[in-house]
């Protein structure tokens, strides 16, 4: 269950996001971090020159990243895994409070979501060491399953600390982006900038309306049934944000194929092997970017029926992108914003 994205296209007219002319009153905005593109569309009239806020977004995600980064080994999380004890440790507030959240989702999800999957992630080759690109063998997958349980790590978000037993490594890396996109987001808005759309590797956050008023518009991926590039067969879903956030999990974007099978990194914790069910992408939204990230993850983890069950549950606007040998279909939680 480690993360994974599909473009979520930003749309003003027919016109994508990425690469293309803002409209005259609004300003683009764009940096890297985590490995990814960011960009931020701003309607209206700046409150501070583009250079400033533009250096103030990167801090913030940079600040994200040095918290919950698993590949820096100086990050907040890499100090936490490496530790060799099971005490309770101090760790970054940043940290404990994502952690929390991730526990509980684990809790709501019964294990579907686990934090703790990175043995399973980095045996499959999905990790931060290179891939491996082969098929483990069963009992590497078991002996990986047995340091994965997200019931073995506790954390007291009030007083900032955690535990877990020697071994346990979290991984937080499925809601470390949203979670990004939701400080720019508080940065903005303390900057006092109202029309906003912020996008990190298609986890998006919308604030206020765009140059013309209208809410941003934001078109879910479709492609073809045997599209692996994320490129061909694009018929979008387009949804409207205001005030909202929405990201995307999908299996066809990091994969490897061996004996003719598909291998997705989507890991289900619960079985230690890439997820195969007919879930081509799942997409979920959110007031914040962090839940919708973390819940696009999970609804792609499971099958496509638990899946709408739990957004049902939940009452998550969510769309399941579903293929079959001959086509592909759309399947809308109840929740879901009419077109």
């Amino acid at each position: 269950m480690s993360p994974a994205t599909i473009r979520v296209l930003c749309v003003a007219g027919a016109l994508a996001l990425a690469g293309c002319a803002a409209h005259p009153r609004e300003t683009l905005l764009a940096g890297e971090t985590m490995g990814s593109a960011w960009t931020i569309k701003i309607a209206g009239k700046l409150p501070a020159p583009a250079a400033v806020l533009e250096t103030g977004a990167q801090a913030e995600f940079e600040r994200v990243n040095r918290a919950l980064s698993t590949y820096r080994p100086t990050s907040a999380l890499s100090r936490f895994n490496d530790t060799p004890t099971d005490a309770w440790v101090d760790i970054d507030a940043e940290l404990a409070a994502v952690m929390g959240y991730a526990l509980s989702l684990g809790e709501r999800s019964a294990g579907a979501y686990d934090v703790t999957v990175g043995p399973l992630v980095d045996l499959w080759g999905f990790g931060p060491d290179p891939a491996t690109r082969t098929v483990p063998d069963a009992a590497a997958i078991e002996a990986a399953r047995a340091r994965v349980g997200w019931r073995s790590v506790e954390v007291d978000v009030a007083r900032h600390r955690a535990r877990k037993p020697p071994g346990v490594r979290v991984d937080l890396s499925s809601l470390g982006k949203g979670r990004g996109v939701d400080r720019v987001a508080e940065y903005l808005d303390a900057r006092g900038v109202s029309n906003y759309l912020i996008d990190l590797s298609g986890k998006l956050r919308a604030r206020g309306r765009n140059a013309r008023g209208e809410r941003w518009r934001v078109a879910v991926e479709k492609p073809g049934p045997d599209d692996t590039s994320g490129r061909a067969g694009i018929v979008p879903e387009v949804v409207e944000l205001a005030d909202e956030s929405i990201a995307t999990a999908g299996d066809y974007r990091r994969y490897f194929e061996s004996g003719g099978r598909h291998y997705s990194h989507i890991i289900d914790p619960r079985t230690g092997y890439p997820v195969t069910h007919a879930t081509l992408s799942a997409t979920a939204m959110a007031s914040d970017c962090m839940t919708a990230d973390a819940l696009a993850t999970v609804l792609m983890a499971l099958t496509p029926e638990r899946a709408l069950a739990l957004a049902a549950n939940m009452k998550i606007p969510a769309l399941l992108i579903r293929r079959d040998a001959e086509r592909i279909d759309l399947a809308p939680s109840a929740d879901w914003p009419a077109r």
